[in-house]
């Protein structure tokens, strides 16, 4: 779950989805939604935006649309397309079909706040959460969306198996990680710990998750530092390696993206 860093720059397709959900028609406009469902198939999930209180698809109820402590609201005209441009962008990095295999759906909402914070985006039971709040303007939209893709994403290749065991294992011991989202906002400002650590900056330091999703979100990005930093720093490239067999445990297409 990402709490604040890009808010502040900032099986088969699931037909059915309940509430006000808007995905063919709507006061967003018809091709929005057209090109949103067609983004959707490319990977057979469900792209969708409209009223947050309809983001679930079945077999889910309207009540798993709502997240503890996650506040959303429904996202304006404008900042559909910008942010359908970062998910595309995210989208064509994998083969098709891959996030069939982790997720049914992506929502777009306009401003959330996570705790009371500005948040980027966050995931739900079987669905990726992206903000995009009309007053980042249009370019910052589109980045949010594209790295939230990846990042929130990789919570649930992070989630999966014993891969969250084997990563802990792979932290510095003893190290004192945030337990509040207030707490990761306050590291998040702070001074990145020296790549020898083995994290990739401030807010990869505050959880186990975040560290691997950070790495994810480079790897998918900003793969000539990390690889810079690997051939620097031997547990960066361990933990480098650790997020390619994962995903590629996953679909061994994974494979030849990591290698582009």
């Amino acid at each position: 779950m990402r709490v604040s860093r890009r808010a502040l720059l900032l099986g088969a397709v699931v037909m059915a989805v309940c509430g006000g959900l808007l995905l063919a028609t709507g006061q967003h406009g018809p091709d929005n939604a057209t090109r949103a469902r067609k983004l959707g198939e490319m990977q057979g999930i469900v792209i969708g935006f409209g009223d947050p209180s309809s983001f679930y698809v079945q077999p889910y109820l309207p009540e798993d649309a709502r997240i503890p402590t996650v506040e959303m609201r429904a996202a304006q005209l404008k900042s559909i397309g910008p942010a359908l441009d970062g998910i595309e962008d995210a989208l064509k990095q994998y083969p098709p079909g891959f996030m069939n295999k982790l997720i049914k759906a992506i929502f777009i909402c306009g401003e959330m706040k996570i705790a009371g914070a500005p948040a980027g985006g966050t995931y739900g039971p079987a669905w990726v959460l992206l903000s995009a709040p009309v007053g980042i303007g249009s370019d910052n939209i589109r980045l949010t969306c594209r790295l939230g893709v990846h990042h929130e994403l990789s919570s649930f290749v992070y989630l999966r198996g014993d891969n969250a065991v084997r990563w802990r294992k792979m932290e510095p011991a003893n190290w004192s990680f945030a337990t509040t989202p207030d707490a990761q906002i306050k590291r998040e400002k702070s001074t990145p710990p020296n790549p020898a650590t083995g994290f990739l900056s401030a807010y990869g330091a505050t959880t186990p998750e975040n560290d691997f999703n950070v790495y994810v979100e480079k790897m998918m990005t900003e793969i000539p530092e990390v690889i810079r930093l690997s051939r620097l720093y031997p547990v960066v490239a361990e933990k480098a390696a650790f997020v390619r067999k994962c995903y590629v445990a996953i679909d061994p297409r994974m494979g030849a993206v990591f290698e582009r």
